[in-house]
Order: C-alpha cells, then sequence, then structure tokens
C-alpha cells in the first residue's frame, strides 16, 4: 500500500470534492482502494493469530463506502476523505465491538479498537458491568502492552452519572463513557507498507483485552473471564 499516494489523493479530493473531479480520477481512486483492500486483508491475516475470531472475515466486507449519507446534513460534499475499515466478526450494524482502521486527508493513520457509541441496550449492560465488577475492567486497562501504547481510553462521556448510578462509584468516569474505545494515530504519509503493518497489528494486539472485555459482557451478561 503506498500511503504516501493515498494522503495525496485525500487531500486533492478535500479540496475538490464534486462528482465531475472524482468521475475524472476514478482510476487512480480505485488503483488505492484495491491496495487498501489488500492491506486490510493483511491485517486481518496477521489479527487473526491473537483474535481467531476474525480469520475468515473477507477485507471488502470490512471497507467504509467513500460516499457520504447527505441526507440530512448540512455538508453537501458527495464523497468522504478517508479510506477506513472495520474489522469484526459481526457486521458493522448495531456498533459491535472490533478494530478500527483509518486513514484521512491530513496524513492521519489511526488504529482503534472497542466498541463506539454502542446503541441503549448494549450501553447498559457495559455499564452495569462497570458498577458490579469494576476489577475485571481494571485489568483490562493493567493489561500488558495497553497502557503503554494508548494510555487511557478516548471519546466522549456524560458530564455526570447516568440514571441510577452514585458519584462515588470506584469507576464512574468509565460509567459516564459513551463508548469504550482506544486508540494511537501516526502520520501516514511517513510509513512504508510493512511499517502501517506492524503499527496497526500492534495497535490491534494491545487493544485486544478491551475488545474481550466488550464481547464478554455483551455476550454472557458479564459472568467471570476466562483465562
Amino acid at each position: 500500500m503506498d500511503f504516501p499516494a493515498l494522503t495525496a489523493f485525500l487531500a486533492d479530493l478535500a479540496e475538490n470534492n464534486r462528482r465531475e473531479w472524482f468521475e475524472a480520477h476514478r482510476p487512480e481512486y480505485q488503483a488505492l482502494r484495491d491496495q487498501f483492500t489488500a492491506f486490510v486483508g493483511e491485517v486481518i491475516e496477521r489479527t487473526a493469530d491473537f483474535d481467531e475470531r476474525v480469520r475468515w472475515k473477507d477485507p471488502r466486507d470490512c471497507l467504509f463506502r467513500i460516499y457520504r449519507d447527505v441526507r440530512f446534513s448540512h455538508d453537501k460534499s458527495p464523497y468522504k476523505t478517508t479510506f477506513s475499515a472495520y474489522v469484526s466478526e459481526e457486521n458493522r450494524r448495531g456498533a459491535p465491538p472490533g478494530y478500527y482502521l483509518e486513514v484521512d486527508e491530513k496524513g492521519v493513520m489511526l488504529a482503534a479498537a472497542g466498541i463506539w457509541m454502542p446503541p441503549a441496550e448494549p450501553l447498559n449492560r457495559l455499564r452495569a458491568s462497570l458498577a458490579e465488577h469494576p476489577e475485571r475492567f481494571e485489568r483490562v486497562l493493567r493489561s500488558r502492552g495497553f497502557k503503554k501504547m494508548f494510555g487511557e481510553l478516548q471519546g466522549d462521556r456524560l458530564t455526570r452519572p447516568p440514571r441510577g448510578y452514585a458519584a462515588d462509584l470506584p469507576l464512574i468516569e468509565h460509567i459516564k463513557r459513551k463508548s469504550f474505545i482506544a486508540w494511537r494515530e501516526t502520520d501516514a504519509r511517513q510509513v512504508t507498507h510493512e511499517g502501517a503493518l506492524a503499527y496497526v497489528v500492534d495497535s490491534f494486539r494491545a487493544a485486544r483485552p478491551l475488545v474481550e472485555w466488550v464481547r464478554h459482557v455483551l455476550e454472557s451478561g458479564g459472568d467471570e473471564l476466562e483465562g
């Protein structure tokens, strides 16, 4: 994957975000998308070494479309200025836990994992598990490589505790979260194919305990984690 070429294309698209320009540059877009699909396939293959659940995922099913949904947006620009993919054993609908990769028009490569803005029912289950079993989530934050690589979780949180939760609970700041996600960034304009592959896969490996925690809570109701 030629990431400098990808970021240059996305930067040009950001300045010329209209159908006429895009159609004139469609061959360049398609060549880059094919490269990105192959790269995501390599990411999946290496991620499957430590997370068997994604082994048979088709990279084509992981990529997000380039076309924006402008029906309810004041910004009518027709195209996204990112290439992105979400690797999860489940369909993206419903915000399942998984691994996320994005490259944008500013040259930022983002590698993330966890669960982003889940619907109310799974979010309530995650919050309940934090309140009832804080030690299990604390093990995630202390897991080898997680704190060193990510430092802390990212994403928005409520200003006040959700209804039914006391302000003095041990993990109340995490209970306020709307997402349970960790990410880190690097400059896509400066990375080689192999360097980017190592960066993304190492990020996913370090974040696996977070993904496993979310999966376990949502699948089993938060019974004791194995291992």
